[in-house]
């Protein structure tokens, strides 16, 4: 995609080259247009110098008008068209595409009509200007078939055949025959030059219009592709974006219902233990197990709203902890203790979700997997980083297995930018390390 837009960038300027046609045919004509003023001005100096005037009005048709008047007239007319050129060129008035191409053909036809229509040629120079400008308005492709028209109708052999006009060619004839082979060849150079530079500019704007639609077209396919790339990062985007969620809701639904479920298993194996002897203990545990029922609904509830844990939103961060080692306590055949030492720490809600979530999960993992009848939950600061430490005396393991629960604590602890250990050799060891961020130690004395 890139190499196709370079490869834009490096096309011919074809423009460019249309517009140096335009000034080459714009000084080629006025060449010419002197030439021809000059010829009759200087003819008509000869004519009379040699006393030739009767010989030579007798073979025009119509008398010839003031040759000073005519090179001075024919000059302004190509100084406005040539003015008029350039300001349409710069833009400089609002008016400017509508009033510059008007007194173009004006000043145009005028010049043709001034020479006796015996040189036609700057109707070119106009027709390629309004080509140039005027080609995609309303009313251009109009303009440029009344001036091609023109063209072809604004010759002399044809006007003269109805109309009496000066035969401007005469003038050509009074002079000797080495000069007029001279201004002959001139003349032919000249015009013919004026004819190839616009043929060139022709050739330069059919290759203009060419590339254009080319470069459209790659540049709509280029579109396209964007598009397309877009369309496909953003089904990527959105299927990332429910992998996520699904992974959170999962990681929620299983620290809410399997934390909720695993007390409610120990409560329940309690009370199958002491029903016997002790009825009424085996009731106080049954309130116990109901508690932990409705308080479990009420997370899992929260979870799949996208809220935080009932507990915390409630009683805070410690009181929640707090109430969970409570509501582990009364289960009876397990003891938890918790050593809380943040009381000048104000941590961020996302890092409390995170380090309710593990505490429940390393409780619930202690109290199913390693059986442990006791639990210590260590939470203070050490070097700026906030710790986190559950020794359970359970069965440990040989090697860790990183099943679905330790997985989410990895990721919670990985998205804090934290780091994780687990050690199964002594019953279970989980550290949490945690970095604080500025402003959520109120005492920087604590830190040990």
């Amino acid at each position: 995609m890139v190499e196709d837009g370079v490869a834009i960038m490096e096309q011919i300027n074809w423009g460019k080259y249309m517009e140096r046609a335009r000034i080459g045919l714009a000084s080629i004509n006025f060449l010419v247009i002197l030439m021809y003023i000059s010829i009759i001005l200087l003819g008509t100096r000869y004519v009379i110098d040699a006393q030739m005037g009767k010989e030579f009005l007798s073979g025009m048709s119509r008398i010839p008008s003031s040759p000073v008047l005519l090179y001075w007239t024919t000059l302004g007319m190509y100084g406005i068209l040539v003015g008029s050129l350039h300001v349409w060129k710069e833009g400089s008035h609002p008016m400017a595409s509508t009033i510059c191409p008007a007194l173009e053909i004006i000043m145009c036809l005028m010049i043709v009509s001034n020479m006796s229509m015996v040189y036609n040629g700057v109707i070119l120079l106009v027709f390629s200007d309004i080509l140039y400008h005027k080609r995609e308005e309303k009313y251009g492709y109009l303009i440029l078939t009344l001036l091609a028209m023109s063209f072809f109708l604004c010759n002399y052999d044809f006007v003269s055949s109805f109309l009496p006009m000066t035969d401007i060619s005469q003038y050509f004839d009074v002079f000797p025959s080495n000069s007029h082979v001279i201004i002959q060849m001139v003349r032919s150079v000249l015009e013919t030059s004026n004819m190839t530079i616009f043929i060139v500019f022709l050739l330069c704007y059919i290759a203009n219009q060419l590339q254009e639609k080319e470069n459209i077209q790659k540049e709509l396919d280029m579109i396209q592709n964007v598009n397309q790339q877009l369309q496909n990062y953003a089904e990527i985007s959105e299927k990332l974006g429910e992998t996520n969620e699904r992974k959170r809701l999962a990681r929620e639904i299983h620290d809410t219902l399997g934390h909720a479920l695993t007390g409610i298993a120990a409560g329940v194996d309690a009370c199958i233990a002491m029903i016997d002897r002790n009825p009424e203990a085996t009731k106080k545990q049954l309130f116990v197990i109901s508690r932990v029922v409705r308080q479990g609904i009420g997370d899992v509830r929260n979870s799949l709203n996208k809220l935080r844990p009932g507990a915390l939103e409630e009683k805070g961060f410690k009181g929640s902890v707090e109430n969970m080692v409570h509501e582990l306590n009364s289960l009876g055949n397990i003891s938890v203790k918790l050593n809380y030492e943040l009381e000048n720490v104000d941590l961020e809600k996302t890092k409390e979700d995170a380090l309710f979530r593990m505490i429940q999960e390393s409780t619930t993992n202690s109290i199913r997997h390693g059986h442990a009848r006791n639990v210590n939950v260590h939470l203070f600061i050490q070097e700026h980083m906030l710790c986190l430490e559950i020794q359970d005396d359970g069965v440990g393991c040989d090697t860790i297995k990183y099943g679905y629960g330790l997985k989410q604590m990895n990721e919670r602890v990985s998205i804090l930018g934290g780091m994780v250990e687990f050690n199964g050799e002594n019953g279970f060891l989980t550290k949490i390390r945690i970095p604080l961020q500025k402003g959520e130690i109120h005492d920087q004395s604590i830190n040990s």
